[in-house]
């Protein structure tokens, strides 16, 4: 995935990721309010040792550095009373130690829920357990007293015995290990006598909170709300059965990539508002480029047929497919070709109205007629009493698009959608392709599959698909303002004008090449008409907008 591509996931899922961080800080902001705060502090006691001797009997002795001395009854009652309270007031507050063999440093912990009682619970406990160390050394003393007396007894049983027997060798080796281990408790036990101090306070308690304040988890909150935003963003496109991309569009429908129509609903905006066609205008648009390259896309698939039909088609009704069929009707008669649209939805028939005959025709609207578009005619709906699945499948029928063809370069034919009606099939069938156009964001993969197969099972060549109401971007950007300037610019700097659309011609006439102009792919020598104001006009920008 590119990096546009990842923006474009997070634009698209932009409403999920913002709900989602409003809804996990607001979380941890009432937890924060409501967490119950702890706080621990800590004191440390540096246990001092004393040398005992020299030589092999050199080492040196300390207090016992068992931590549980420092949580003991006899410590605990002492630190009570240091603080002038009871055991069991004192019980609230969590003490605990540990010994750290290579500093000799004894830390005390206390955590309370003030920040004033855990320090002073800790403090409390390491002026009792200094205070207790000579009662643990003295406790160690009368433990050497204990050994040096049986050692003493030892050495005098085995003299004893060596005065009978000389060399007894049990008696010998008793002596020896005895004497021994008699000096080595006896240097030991001159050290603990030396140790005048055996511990000292080294650092008094300072209380902090314990885990995580409020601005951290706030912090933390924003960073975890924006991850189950993306994450949540993601899963959704990962869950979206909706067409978004033009490839996703040509893989579901195995079928060529035409084009991606892009400013759809500014174009429909426009087209309610002014009532003529965007391609119809001298403007570069964003709309107006995609359907150009539809059109010059559609030319190379039909460049091998002469006189080609076109049928255009959607997977759904999702797709305001009657207006890109007008538009791109007009894009092929600009380009300098005959064309003519056959208006072959007999259900719901809208393009009739948004191709309507120039004001000063007078002819029959049941017939061939021109349009307001040079080199642009229109074949509107026929009226028949038959269903008309019935009426595209009988002979008449074919014959109408073969007449159209031999009077035009190219016909093109708005049909229904495909899985709506056989209409699309049928009339496929009399064509040299079909263009199948999917709505982005709107048309199911599944939906548009099945359109792509229908059309094949029924023998329908299909040229490709279409995307329609793609988001824009900046190379459609770039081609609507490359080489703007003089009256381009001018005529962009007027934006509530309308549109300028193209003076008719009769039907059957030639193409107009009057003083000699070429007619120009974009209209850009187009002369404008009056705005059309008839009810069948306000009706067909209704329906195309919806």
């Amino acid at each position: 995935m590119t990096l546009r591509e990842f923006f474009h996931v997070l634009w698209q899922g932009k409403w999920y990721v913002l709900v989602a961080i409003v809804a996990v800080v607001a979380t941890g902001f009432v937890y924060a309010e409501r967490q119950e705060v702890q706080y621990e502090a800590s004191a440390t006691v540096a246990l001092n040792s004393a040398g005992t001797g020299s030589g092999e009997n050199a080492g040196a002795v300390m207090a016992d550095p068992d931590p549980l001395v420092v949580t003991s009854p006899e410590v605990e009652q002492a630190a009570a009373d240091e603080l002038g309270t009871t055991v069991a007031e004192l019980g609230s507050v969590a003490t605990e130690a540990a010994f750290d063999p290579e500093t000799q440093i004894m830390t005390i912990t206390s955590r309370a829920d003030s920040a004033r009682l855990a320090a002073s619970a800790a403090d409390a406990y390491a002026a009792a357990y200094v205070d207790h160390l000579p009662m643990v050394v003295q406790e160690q003393v009368d433990e050497l007293d204990v050994q040096i007396e049986a050692l003493s007894e030892q050495i005098r049983d085995a003299r004893a015995t060596l005065k009978v027997r000389q060399n007894d060798p049990e008696a010998v080796a008793l002596q020896d290990t005895g004497e021994v281990s008699l000096n080595l408790l006896t240097a030991q036990r001159t050290g603990y006598r030396t140790l005048v101090s055996p511990g000292q306070v080294v650092t008094s308690a300072t209380a902090g909170p314990v885990g995580l304040g409020a601005v951290t988890i706030l912090g933390i909150a924003v960073l975890a709300g924006i991850a189950a935003g993306i994450g949540i963003a993601f899963l959704r496109r990962g869950l979206d059965v909706r067409v978004r991309t033009i490839e996703q569009a040509a893989e579901v429908a195995d079928a060529p990539m035409l084009a991606e129509v892009t400013g759809l609903r500014k174009s429909l905006k426009v087209f309610a508002d002014h009532d003529v066609l965007p391609v119809a205008s001298r403007r570069a648009t964003p709309f107006t480029e995609s359907v150009r390259e539809l059109r010059t896309a559609v030319q190379v698939s039909i460049q091998h047929h002469a006189h080609p039909a076109i049928v255009v088609t959607a997977a759904d009704p999702a797709v305001p497919r009657a207006f890109v069929t007008a538009n791109l009707a007009v894009s092929l008669a600009l380009s300098g070709r005959r064309t003519i649209v056959l208006s072959g939805d007999m259900r719901r028939p809208e393009i009739d109205e948004l191709l309507p005959p120039p004001p000063t025709w007078r002819g029959s609207t049941r017939e061939l007629r021109p349009t307001t578009i040079m080199n642009l005619r229109l074949y509107p709906v026929p009226d028949q009493p038959l269903d008309p699945a019935d009426f595209l499948a009988t002979s008449v029928a074919s014959g109408l698009v073969d007449s159209l063809r031999a009077d035009a370069d190219v016909v093109v034919i708005d049909v229904p959608p495909v899985l709506a009606a056989a209409d699309a099939t049928i009339l496929g069938s009399y064509a040299d392709g079909t263009l199948l156009l999917a709505a982005a964001g709107k048309t199911s993969l599944g939906v548009l599959g099945r359109a792509a197969d229908r059309l094949r099972t029924s023998g329908v060549r299909l040229l490709g698909v279409a995307l329609v109401g793609v988001a824009g971007n900046h190379r459609i950007a770039y081609a609507t303002t490359y080489g703007q300037g003089g009256d381009m610019v001018s005529s962009a700097s007027s934006p509530q004008e309308p549109d300028a659309v193209v003076t008719g011609q009769a039907a059957g006439s030639p193409p107009s090449m009057s003083g000699g102009m070429p007619i120009d792919v974009r209209g850009e020598h187009d002369v404008p008409s009056p705005p059309r104001s008839t009810d069948s006009a306000s009706g067909a920008r209704k329906r195309a907008t919806r």
